[in-house]
C-alpha cells in the first residue's frame, strides 16, 4: 500500500461476523476492550463500534493518529486476549481492513460540509 505523509489519521477497521445470539454481547465486549486500549494508547483518537441490521456482524473501527502510532502501539497487542475474544463469542470470520484518511468532511454549523483538518502535530506524530 503506498503511504501518503500527508494523510490526516490512519483507520482500523475490523468486521467480526458473528451468530445473532451473541452480537450484542460482542459489541459490549469490545467496547470494554476499545475503552482499555484507550486509556493505555493517546495516539488512539477514536472508536466506534457498530452493529448489523441483521445482527450477523459487528464493526469496530479505531481511528489512529498516525500508521507509526498504530504500529507502536500494536506492540502490545501480543498480550490481548483476542483468540478467546473470538471463542467467546463464536466469531465465524474476522476481516481487516485498514485506510489512511485524506479528506474528512464535517457538518458545520452553517449546515454546509467542511474539510476537517487537525492540528499539524496530530497526524506528524509530534
Amino acid at each position: 500500500m503506498a503511504v501518503n505523509t500527508h494523510a490526516l489519521w490512519f483507520t482500523q477497521m475490523i468486521e467480526y461476523e458473528v451468530p445473532a445470539a451473541r452480537q450484542a454481547a460482542l459489541a459490549e465486549a469490545l467496547v470494554l476492550r476499545s475503552e482499555h486500549l484507550a486509556s493505555r494508547c493517546a495516539a488512539l483518537l477514536g472508536v466506534s463500534v457498530q452493529a448489523s441490521d441483521d445482527g450477523s456482524r459487528v464493526l469496530q473501527y479505531l481511528q489512529w493518529q498516525s500508521r507509526q502510532e498504530w504500529a507502536a502501539a500494536s506492540a502490545s497487542f501480543g498480550q490481548e486476549p483476542f483468540l478467546d475474544l473470538l471463542r467467546e463469542h463464536q466469531a465465524r470470520g474476522v476481516n481487516f481492513s485498514a485506510y489512511q484518511a485524506l479528506r474528512s468532511l464535517v457538518r458545520a454549523a452553517d449546515g454546509g460540509l467542511h474539510c476537517q483538518v487537525p492540528e499539524p502535530q496530530a497526524y506528524q506524530g509530534a
